[in-house]
Protein backbone atom coordinates (compact mmCIF):
# COMPACT_ATOMS: atom_id res chain seq x y z
CA UNK A 1 0.00 0.00 0.00
CA UNK A 2 1.49 3.32 -1.05
CA UNK A 3 0.41 6.84 -1.86
CA UNK A 4 2.96 7.06 -4.64
CA UNK A 5 0.09 6.82 -7.14
CA UNK A 6 -2.02 9.82 -6.18
CA UNK A 7 -5.78 9.60 -6.25
CA UNK A 8 -7.84 12.66 -7.31
CA UNK A 9 -8.38 15.33 -4.68
CA UNK A 10 -11.77 14.90 -3.04
CA UNK A 11 -13.98 17.98 -2.88
CA UNK A 12 -17.27 18.66 -1.13
CA UNK A 13 -19.39 21.31 -2.88
CA UNK A 14 -22.24 22.72 -0.78
CA UNK A 15 -24.75 25.03 -2.50
CA UNK A 16 -28.55 25.01 -2.75
CA UNK A 17 -28.64 26.98 -6.02
CA UNK A 18 -28.52 24.54 -8.94
CA UNK A 19 -27.79 27.34 -11.42
CA UNK A 20 -24.48 28.04 -9.66
CA UNK A 21 -23.74 24.60 -8.23
CA UNK A 22 -24.01 22.60 -11.45
CA UNK A 23 -21.56 24.69 -13.54
CA UNK A 24 -19.03 24.73 -10.69
CA UNK A 25 -19.32 20.95 -10.30
CA UNK A 26 -18.81 20.41 -14.03
CA UNK A 27 -15.72 22.65 -14.03
CA UNK A 28 -14.23 20.81 -11.06
CA UNK A 29 -14.89 17.35 -12.46
CA UNK A 30 -13.50 18.37 -15.84
CA UNK A 31 -10.34 19.51 -14.01
CA UNK A 32 -9.93 16.01 -12.58
CA UNK A 33 -11.36 16.40 -9.07
CA UNK A 34 -13.54 13.84 -7.29
CA UNK A 35 -16.62 15.92 -6.41
CA UNK A 36 -19.36 15.20 -3.88
CA UNK A 37 -22.37 17.54 -3.82
CA UNK A 38 -24.63 18.53 -0.92
CA UNK A 39 -27.59 20.91 -1.20
CA UNK A 40 -28.46 21.31 2.49
CA UNK A 41 -26.54 21.79 5.72
CA UNK A 42 -27.79 18.43 7.01
CA UNK A 43 -26.59 16.62 3.88
CA UNK A 44 -23.21 18.34 4.11
CA UNK A 45 -22.80 17.35 7.75
CA UNK A 46 -23.65 13.75 6.87
CA UNK A 47 -20.98 13.70 4.16
CA UNK A 48 -18.40 15.22 6.50
CA UNK A 49 -19.08 12.58 9.13
CA UNK A 50 -18.66 9.72 6.68
CA UNK A 51 -15.92 10.85 4.27
CA UNK A 52 -12.60 12.67 4.26
CA UNK A 53 -12.26 15.65 1.92
CA UNK A 54 -9.30 17.66 0.67
CA UNK A 55 -11.37 20.79 0.08
CA UNK A 56 -14.75 22.27 0.97
CA UNK A 57 -16.38 24.69 -1.48
CA UNK A 58 -19.32 26.15 0.40
CA UNK A 59 -21.96 28.79 -0.21
CA UNK A 60 -22.24 31.21 2.69
CA UNK A 61 -26.06 31.17 2.58
CA UNK A 62 -27.35 27.65 2.00
CA UNK A 63 -30.78 27.84 3.56
CA UNK A 64 -30.32 30.63 6.09
CA UNK A 65 -27.90 33.59 6.09
CA UNK A 66 -24.36 32.50 7.09
CA UNK A 67 -25.32 28.90 7.80
CA UNK A 68 -22.38 27.92 5.62
CA UNK A 69 -20.24 28.52 8.71
CA UNK A 70 -22.00 25.59 10.38
CA UNK A 71 -20.55 23.38 7.65
CA UNK A 72 -17.13 25.02 7.92
CA UNK A 73 -16.92 24.49 11.68
CA UNK A 74 -18.00 20.87 11.29
CA UNK A 75 -15.26 20.06 8.80
CA UNK A 76 -12.67 21.90 10.88
CA UNK A 77 -13.50 19.67 13.85
CA UNK A 78 -12.56 16.52 11.94
CA UNK A 79 -10.04 17.75 9.38
CA UNK A 80 -7.92 20.81 10.10
CA UNK A 81 -5.95 20.28 6.86
CA UNK A 82 -8.99 20.63 4.60
CA UNK A 83 -8.97 23.65 2.29
CA UNK A 84 -12.07 25.77 2.91
CA UNK A 85 -13.31 28.22 0.28
CA UNK A 86 -16.47 30.24 0.85
CA UNK A 87 -18.63 31.47 -2.03
CA UNK A 88 -20.65 34.58 -1.28
CA UNK A 89 -22.51 37.30 -3.12
CA UNK A 90 -22.59 39.64 -0.13
CA UNK A 91 -19.16 40.08 1.48
CA UNK A 92 -18.79 42.35 4.52
CA UNK A 93 -16.31 42.95 7.32
CA UNK A 94 -18.38 41.16 9.95
CA UNK A 95 -18.69 38.10 7.73
CA UNK A 96 -14.94 38.08 7.05
CA UNK A 97 -14.12 38.26 10.76
CA UNK A 98 -16.44 35.34 11.48
CA UNK A 99 -14.78 33.43 8.64
CA UNK A 100 -11.34 33.96 10.11
CA UNK A 101 -12.47 32.49 13.41
CA UNK A 102 -14.15 29.57 11.62
CA UNK A 103 -10.99 28.74 9.68
CA UNK A 104 -11.86 29.87 6.14
CA UNK A 105 -8.92 29.88 3.71
CA UNK A 106 -10.39 32.04 0.95
CA UNK A 107 -13.49 33.94 -0.19
CA UNK A 108 -14.73 34.07 -3.77
CA UNK A 109 -17.41 36.51 -4.85
CA UNK A 110 -20.23 35.00 -6.90
CA UNK A 111 -20.38 34.74 -9.82
CA UNK A 112 -16.73 33.77 -10.21
CA UNK A 113 -14.95 33.00 -13.48
CA UNK A 114 -13.96 29.30 -13.82
CA UNK A 115 -10.27 30.10 -14.31
CA UNK A 116 -10.24 32.29 -11.18
CA UNK A 117 -12.07 29.60 -9.24
CA UNK A 118 -9.66 26.83 -10.28
CA UNK A 119 -6.57 28.99 -9.73
CA UNK A 120 -7.62 29.79 -6.17
CA UNK A 121 -8.41 26.15 -5.41
CA UNK A 122 -5.13 24.87 -6.86
CA UNK A 123 -3.11 27.45 -4.95
CA UNK A 124 -4.75 26.52 -1.65
CA UNK A 125 -4.40 22.79 -2.25
CA UNK A 126 -0.73 23.24 -3.18
CA UNK A 127 -0.15 24.93 0.16
CA UNK A 128 -1.51 21.80 1.85
CA UNK A 129 0.83 19.40 0.05
CA UNK A 130 2.55 16.81 2.26
CA UNK A 131 5.28 18.18 4.49
CA UNK A 132 6.98 14.86 5.10
CA UNK A 133 7.31 11.34 3.71
CA UNK A 134 6.65 8.58 6.22
CA UNK A 135 7.37 4.86 6.03
CA UNK A 136 4.90 2.81 8.08
CA UNK A 137 5.23 -0.97 8.42
CA UNK A 138 3.32 -3.68 10.25
CA UNK A 139 2.33 -7.33 10.22
CA UNK A 140 -1.35 -6.48 10.82
CA UNK A 141 -3.22 -5.28 7.72
CA UNK A 142 -6.18 -3.52 9.43
CA UNK A 143 -3.89 -1.68 11.85
CA UNK A 144 -1.57 -0.69 9.01
CA UNK A 145 -4.46 0.64 6.94
CA UNK A 146 -5.81 2.66 9.87
CA UNK A 147 -2.40 4.17 10.59
CA UNK A 148 -1.94 4.98 6.91
CA UNK A 149 -5.26 6.85 6.81
CA UNK A 150 -4.55 8.78 10.02
CA UNK A 151 -1.14 9.97 8.85
CA UNK A 152 -2.37 10.75 5.34
CA UNK A 153 -5.25 12.77 6.78
CA UNK A 154 -2.69 14.96 8.52
CA UNK A 155 -1.17 15.81 5.15
CA UNK A 156 1.81 13.45 5.08
CA UNK A 157 2.86 11.31 2.15
CA UNK A 158 2.62 7.79 3.55
CA UNK A 159 4.23 4.64 2.17
CA UNK A 160 3.02 1.49 3.94
CA UNK A 161 4.17 -2.12 3.80
CA UNK A 162 2.90 -5.36 5.31
CA UNK A 163 5.35 -8.00 6.52
CA UNK A 164 9.13 -8.25 6.74
CA UNK A 165 10.12 -8.81 3.09
CA UNK A 166 8.19 -5.86 1.64
CA UNK A 167 9.26 -3.63 4.52
CA UNK A 168 12.94 -4.45 4.09
CA UNK A 169 12.71 -3.58 0.42
CA UNK A 170 11.23 -0.17 1.18
CA UNK A 171 13.88 0.51 3.81
CA UNK A 172 16.42 0.51 0.98
CA UNK A 173 14.76 3.52 -0.66
CA UNK A 174 16.18 5.83 1.97
CA UNK A 175 14.07 8.87 1.11
CA UNK A 176 11.93 9.12 4.24
CA UNK A 177 11.49 11.68 7.02
CA UNK A 178 10.07 9.31 9.67
CA UNK A 179 9.94 5.51 10.03
CA UNK A 180 7.10 3.94 12.08
CA UNK A 181 7.37 0.32 13.21
CA UNK A 182 4.03 -1.26 14.12
CA UNK A 183 3.63 -2.91 17.51
CA UNK A 184 2.43 -6.17 15.90
CA UNK A 185 5.89 -6.85 14.47
CA UNK A 186 8.06 -9.35 16.37
CA UNK A 187 11.16 -7.93 18.03
CA UNK A 188 13.46 -9.81 15.66
CA UNK A 189 11.74 -8.30 12.61
CA UNK A 190 11.89 -4.83 14.11
CA UNK A 191 15.62 -5.18 14.70
CA UNK A 192 16.25 -6.30 11.11
CA UNK A 193 14.20 -3.39 9.79
CA UNK A 194 16.00 -0.85 11.97
CA UNK A 195 19.39 -2.13 10.88
CA UNK A 196 18.44 -2.05 7.18
CA UNK A 197 16.80 1.37 7.40
CA UNK A 198 19.86 2.85 9.14
CA UNK A 199 22.07 1.82 6.22
CA UNK A 200 20.13 4.11 3.90
CA UNK A 201 18.42 6.84 5.92
CA UNK A 202 19.19 8.95 9.03
CA UNK A 203 15.51 9.77 9.71
CA UNK A 204 14.10 9.15 13.22
CA UNK A 205 12.58 5.74 13.92
CA UNK A 206 9.47 5.32 16.07
CA UNK A 207 8.84 1.86 17.49
CA UNK A 208 5.29 1.23 18.69
CA UNK A 209 5.16 -1.23 21.57
CA UNK A 210 2.38 -3.29 23.09
CA UNK A 211 3.13 -2.23 26.68
CA UNK A 212 5.67 -0.36 28.78
CA UNK A 213 7.46 -3.57 29.74
CA UNK A 214 8.22 -4.66 26.17
CA UNK A 215 11.87 -4.89 25.16
CA UNK A 216 13.16 -1.72 23.53
CA UNK A 217 14.44 -2.06 19.99
CA UNK A 218 18.11 -1.14 19.80
CA UNK A 219 18.57 1.60 17.22
CA UNK A 220 15.05 2.99 17.35
CA UNK A 221 14.87 6.60 18.51
CA UNK A 222 11.46 6.56 20.17
CA UNK A 223 9.40 3.86 21.88
CA UNK A 224 5.74 4.67 22.48
CA UNK A 225 2.49 2.80 22.92
CA UNK A 226 0.24 2.66 19.82
CA UNK A 227 -2.01 5.55 20.84
CA UNK A 228 -3.00 7.47 17.65
CA UNK A 229 -2.92 10.90 19.28
CA UNK A 230 0.51 10.30 20.80
CA UNK A 231 1.87 9.04 17.48
CA UNK A 232 0.47 11.97 15.48
CA UNK A 233 1.85 14.45 18.00
CA UNK A 234 5.31 12.87 17.96
CA UNK A 235 5.39 12.78 14.15
CA UNK A 236 4.29 16.43 14.00
CA UNK A 237 7.03 17.41 16.44
CA UNK A 238 9.69 15.54 14.47
CA UNK A 239 8.59 17.06 11.17
CA UNK A 240 8.51 20.54 12.70
CA UNK A 241 12.04 20.13 14.04
CA UNK A 242 13.29 18.92 10.67
CA UNK A 243 11.94 21.86 8.72
CA UNK A 244 12.81 24.39 11.44
CA UNK A 245 16.41 23.18 11.26
CA UNK A 246 16.37 23.47 7.47
CA UNK A 247 15.32 27.12 7.73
Amino acid sequence: MSSAVKSPKRLLVVDDEASLRSPATLVLRHAGYDVTVATTVAAALEQISSQNFDALICDLKIQEPRDGYTVVRAIRQVNRKCVVIILTGYPDVETAVEGIHAGVDDYLIKPVAPETFLAALRARLAAREPTARILSVSSDQPLLRTRHMLLEREGYEVVSAIGLAASLQLCKEGDFDVFVLGHSLPYSDKKKLVDEFRKHCPAPIISLRRNAGEQLVDGADYHIEPDPEALLQLVADLVHRKFAAAD
